[in-house]
C-alpha cells in the first residue's frame, strides 16, 4: 500500500513550506519526538514503558540533543559524517550510553541539508546523497561504532576489520557507496540507495493515516503498515531473516484490530522476546519530518 503511490503523488511530496533552518531544525526535532512518544508502538521505547536498559527520557534528552545539528546541516555547515559523528557525542554528553537514535539522525541529516536549499526536495536529496565522500563514509563508521549500532555482517568493509578506514580510503567508496553496497538488507540504506521513495511515500500515507484516525493513532497505524509490508532490518540483524519474517505477518495481523488492542498485546509479546524493529520506528521518524517540512498539521 505504501509503495502503490502515483509520480505525481510523489512530487507532492517534496513540495515544502518554509524552509529557514530553525524551521528546518524544529520540524526535525518534532519528528523524532512524535515517532517516540506514539504508543503502543510494539517492540520500541515509548512514553507508555522503557526498556530495562534505556527508557522513555533517554530518548527524549538525545532528540533534544540533536537540534543544534540538525540546525548546523539546514545552514550548510560541515558534512553528513562529521555531523553524524557531533549526533552520537551530543547524547552521549548527556550520559545515554545506548544507541538511541542513530538510524534516524543517518536518515534525517541529508534531508535537513536538502530541505534548506531552493529546489524540489527530492531533487536537492539526490544531489546530497550524490555528494557524499570518502570523508564521510568514515566518519559513519566512527559514529556507528560509538553508537553501538547493529547491522547484519558483511565481508568488505567490515567494521570488525581494525582496517577498515585504510581499506575505504584506498577504495574511495563514498557513504553513498556504502549504502549501496548494504542495500540488501538494511532498510535505512536502502532509502539512501533508492533517494528515499518509501520515506517520501510513507509520508503521505501519514497524512492519510493522522487525518483519519488522530495523530497517535495514525502514526502507530503506519508504523504496523510499514513493519507489516517489510521485515525490520534491526531484528533481521539480531534474529535472523525468519524471525524479522514472522514478526512482519504478526504486525499485520495486529493492523487489523481497528481498537489497536491487538497491537498493545503484541507490544507486550515483543518486549518479552526482545524484539526491537528499531530501523522501522527510525522509517517513520524520516517520514514525519518530511510530512512537517511540507506543512503536515496535528
Amino acid at each position: 500500500m505504501i509503495e502503490n503511490l502515483s509520480k505525481k503523488d510523489l512530487l507532492e511530496a517534496g513540495r515544502l513550506k518554509e524552509r529557514g533552518p530553525d524551521r528546518v531544525a524544529q520540524s526535525a526535532e518534532l519528528a523524532m519526538l512524535l515517532e517516540l512518544s506514539s504508543s503502543p508502538k510494539p517492540g520500541n521505547v515509548d512514553r507508555c514503558h522503557d526498556f530495562s536498559d534505556i527508557g522513555f527520557r533517554h530518548f527524549l534528552a538525545s532528540a533534544v540533543s540533536a537540534y543544534p545539528v540538525f540546525r548546523k546541516a539546514a545552514s550548510g555547515e560541515c558534512s553528513i559524517g562529521s555531523l553524524l559523528l557531533e549526533g552520537v557525542r551530543a547524547w552521549q554528553d548527556w550520559n545515554i550510553s545506548s544507541n538511541t537514535h542513530f538510524g534516524s539522525l543517518v536518515l534525517m541529516l541529508p534531508l535537513a541539508i536538502a530541505a534548506s536549499r531552493p529546489g524540489d526536495l527530492m531533487d536537492e536529496l539526490a544531489l546530497v546523497l550524490g555528494k557524499t565522500t570518502a570523508d564521510d563514509a568514515i566518519d559513519f563508521c566512527r559514529a556507528f561504532d560509538l553508537a553501538g549500532a547493529r547491522i547484519s555482517e558483511v565481508d568488505e568493509f567490515s567494521l570488525k576489520d581494525p582496517d577498515f578506514e585504510e581499506s575505504l580510503r584506498r577504495s574511495n567508496k563514498t557513504l553513498l557507496d556504502l549504502m549501496i553496497l548494504s542495500k540488501g538488507h538494511d532498510l535505512i540504506a536502502r532509502e539512501w540507495a533508492t533517494g528515499y521513495k518509501r520515506a517520501f511515500c510513507l509520508s503521505l500515507r501519514l497524512d492519510e493515516l493522522i487525518g483519519r484516525h488522530g495523530q497517535n493513532d495514525g502514526i502507530v497505524r503506519a508504523y504496523l503498515e510499514a513493519l507489516s509490508e517489510e521485515p525490520d532490518s534491526l531484528v533481521r540483524a539480531k534474529f535472523g531473516k525468519e524471525k524479522a519474517q514472522e514478526v512482519s505477518l504478526r504486525a499485520g495481523s495486529a493492523l487489523k484490530d481497528a481498537t489497536l488492542d491487538a497491537a498493545r498485546k503484541l507490544d507486550s509479546e515483543f518486549i518479552v522476546e526482545d524484539v526491537n524493529p528499531g530501523s522501522t520506528a527510525d522509517l517513520i521518524a524520516a517520514a514525519l519530518f518530511i510530512s512537517l517540512l511540507r506543512g503536515l498539521k496535528f
